[in-house]
């Protein structure tokens, strides 16, 4: 990365050099740029002392920047830098990462390195696993209908209602259930009262 591939050092002569070898380079500089989630790169600089010895002085006395991550980077003797690749993207990277091919479109082709196809068959067979029983969280809402036949809304069963299986509960008995409403005729705002005479 960083290549130049431009002449001249005038406006006269400036050129920019149009080949096949630009278009590689540009071809990694995209698949580089869309494959990882740059903007959440992590990174962690070593000690002086992960270096090379002969430059521990230089490292350990690093003083010309006012900048303390820069100054960090400057002083760091090792840095481990993590990108996260982008979904979507993880055959291509792991093509990539083993042939140094940038494959752009359609299926990745199966390669014969067992540790590639272990790899790929991983990220296809991913399945989340539940882990542990529900509990009951109270949140705030703005949901004002909480009762069957209450404003007009006619249900057979109060809301919030499905009952039927409280094992995957922590706590079955605290599950809101319709046994634990009373259901009635009254409106909000009405009068359940005799009318008034005129």
């Amino acid at each position: 990365m960083g290549k130049s591939f431009t002449s001249g050092d005038t406006m006269a002569d400036f050129a920019i050099q149009q080949n096949k070898e630009m278009e590689a380079y540009a071809s990694l500089a995209k698949f580089m740029e869309q494959a990882f989630e740059w903007e959440a790169i992590s990174y962690n600089f070593y000690p002086f002392y992960w270096g090379d010895k002969g430059h521990w002085a230089d490292l350990y006395t690093y003083d010309e920047s006012d900048d303390p991550i820069f100054r960090s980077f400057m002083q760091s003797g090792m840095a481990r830098v993590v990108a996260t690749v982008r979904p979507g993207f993880e055959e291509a990277v792991q093509l990539y990462m083993s042939t140094g091919k940038i494959w752009n479109g359609g299926e990745i082709p199966v390669i014969g390195d067992e540790l590639y196809l272990s790899l790929i068959d991983e990220v296809r067979q991913a399945e989340t696993v539940k882990e542990g029983k529900a509990w009951i969280t109270r949140i705030p809402t703005s949901l004002t209908i909480l009762q069957a036949k209450s404003a007009g809304l006619e249900v057979e069963k109060a809301l919030p209602c499905n009952c039927d299986d409280t094992a995957d509960f922590e706590d079955p008995s605290q599950v809101p259930c319709s046994d634990a409403f009373v259901l009635n005729d009254n409106l909000i705002g009405g009068d359940t009262g005799p009318e008034p005479e005129l």
